[in-house]
C-alpha cells in the first residue's frame, strides 16, 4: 500500500502545480494516546498506553496569495493500548493488546515567514480522526496548531515541525478506555517544490471543498415497548416482578465536510466527485411505566465516508448557473449499513473571481440496511439507519 502511495505521489510531484506540492509526512507522538485507568486497584480492569505511536502518511499544500497556504494531510496512526485485569497482588493478568487504528486528517492554514535559506511557519486548523475498530472510541474532531521551518534542497522542501492537537473530550463506550485529549506530534515532511502550471490533472479541473449538514435524521424516530424484571423498592430476599416500559430512539442532524473535484465534459455537462465525512448521531431512552429511566445514551454511534460520483448539467453560460445532478453514491461500511445508493440534487452556481460557489439540495436513497445499532440493554430493540438522506451542501471550487 505504501508503495502504491509512493508511486502516486511521485506522479503528482512530476506534474504538480505552480501553487501545489505533494509528498510524504512522518514522525511520532511523545504523548500517550490513552489515559491510565484503575492502576493499582485490585479486582478491576486497567487500560493504558504501553508504547508511543508512530505517524506516517501523505500531505498536500496549496499556495494561496502572499505568505498563506492551505495544507491537507492524511496520516495513519495506530493508537497503542493494552487492557489487563489487576489481581489482588497487583499483578496484571490476561494482558491484552487492543490497538485502535486511526487516520488523522488535519486541514491547516499555514503562514510562512520567508527567509533566504529556510522559511519558518505557523499553522492552525481543524483535525478529523476516523477509526476502523471499536477497541476504544476516541473522539473524531479536534483543533490543531503547529510551528516549524521549511528548508529547500534541490527540487525538495523538507519541513520538520511540532504539532499540538486538542481533541474533543471522548464519549467512551461502556468499559472502554478513554483517550488523552492533548496530543503532541513531532513530524517531518518531504515534498516536491512547486513548479509547472496550476491544475496538475487538467487546465480545466477544479478542486475544492464541500460542506453542509443533513436535513434528515440518519436514525428514524421510533418508540418500542418492552417488559423488564425489577426488584420492588423495600422488598427483601429475591422478590422480583415484571414492569413494562418504552424505549424511544431518534437521530439528529450532523455536519458534513470533505474534498471535492469537478471535471468538465461536453455540452455543459460536468463530473463531480466528493469525499464527505459523515458521523451518525443517535439518542435513546428506556423508561419504565413508573417514570424511572433505566438506560439512556446520546452521542456518536457510527462514522463513515461517502463518495458521490455525480453528473451535473449546468444551464447557460452566465456567471449564475442553475444546475441539476445525479449519479451513484458509495459509502464506507459502518456496522451493517448499505454501501451503495443513488443521489440526485439541484442547486445554483455563482462565480466570484476564480472561485465557484455552488449551494445545492441533495437527496440520496441508499440500499437496504441491516441491523446496525442497538442499545446495550437486553430489552432494547435494534434499529436501522434510514434509507433516505436529505442534505444541504455548498461546494467551493477553484
Amino acid at each position: 500500500m505504501l508503495l502504491r502511495y509512493g508511486v502516486f505521489s511521485f506522479l503528482l510531484m512530476t506534474c504538480s502545480a505552480q501553487n501545489l506540492s505533494v509528498g510524504f509526512a512522518g514522525g511520532g507522538a511523545p504523548t500517550n494516546a490513552f489515559e491510565t485507568t484503575n492502576a493499582g486497584v485490585p479486582g478491576t480492569f486497567t487500560s493504558y498506553s504501553q508504547a508511543k505511536d508512530y505517524v506516517v502518511g501523505l500531505m498536500l499544500e496549496y499556495r494561496l496569495h502572499g505568505n498563506l497556504s492551505l495544507e491537507g494531510d492524511a496520516l495513519y496512526r495506530e493508537l497503542h493500548l493494552k487492557v489487563a485485569f489487576v489481581e489482588p497482588s497487583l499483578v496484571l493478568y490476561a494482558v491484552s493488546p487492543s490497538p485502535v487504528v486511526t487516520y488523522e486528517l488535519p486541514l491547516m492554514v499555514k503562514y510562512r515567514f520567508h527567509g533566504s535559506m529556510a522559511d519558518p511557519f505557523l499553522e492552525a486548523g481543524p483535525v478529523f480522526r476516523p477509526t476502523t475498530n471499536l477497541n476504544a472510541n476516541p473522539s473524531h474532531y479536534g483543533v490543531g496548531a503547529g510551528i516549524g521551518v521549511t528548508a529547500r534542497w534541490k527540487q525538495f522542501e523538507i519541513s520538520p515541525m511540532l504539532r499540538y492537537t486538542r481533541w474533543v473530550h471522548d464519549r467512551p463506550l461502556q468499559n472502554l478506555a478513554e483517550s488523552e485529549s492533548d496530543q503532541v506530534e513531532l513530524l517531518i515532511s518531504v515534498t516536491g517544490r512547486p513548479r509547472s502550471a496550476w491544475h496538475p490533472l487538467s487546465s480545466r479541473i477544479a478542486l475544492g471543498l464541500v460542506g453542509g449538514a443533513t436535513l434528515s435524521h440518519d436514525v428514524p424516530t421510533s418508540t418500542t415497548g418492552f417488559m423488564d424484571v425489577v426488584v420492588p423498592a423495600g422488598s427483601g430476599g429475591y422478590t422480583y416482578q415484571q414492569e413494562s416500559g418504552t424505549t424511544s430512539v431518534s437521530g439528529s442532524e450532523v455536519s458534513l465536510l470533505g474534498p471535492a473535484l469537478e471535471a468538465p465534459l461536453p455540452k455543459n455537462i460536468f463530473l463531480e466527485v466528493d469525499a464527505v465525512h459523515h458521523s451518525i448521531e443517535v439518542s435513546w431512552r428506556s423508561v419504565l411505566q413508573n417514570g424511572d429511566v433505566i438506560e439512556s445514551f446520546s452521542g456518536r454511534e457510527g462514522l463513515t465516508w461517502e463518495f458521490p460520483v455525480l453528473g451535473k448539467y449546468k444551464f447557460g453560460t452566465r456567471r449564475v448557473k442553475p444546475f441539476v445532478e445525479a449519479g451513484p453514491s458509495f459509502r464506507l461500511q459502518t456496522e451493517n449499513s448499505s454501501l451503495f445508493g443513488i443521489a440526485t440534487g439541484a442547486g445554483l452556481e455563482v462565480r466570484w473571481k476564480s472561485l465557484k460557489i455552488a449551494p445545492a439540495l441533495r437527496f440520496t436513497h441508499w440500499g437496504p440496511q441491516g441491523l446496525v445499532w442497538g442499545p446495550q440493554g437486553y430489552n432494547s430493540p435494534s434499529t436501522k439507519i434510514g434509507v433516505n438522506q436529505v442534505e444541504f451542501l455548498t461546494c467551493l471550487l477553484l
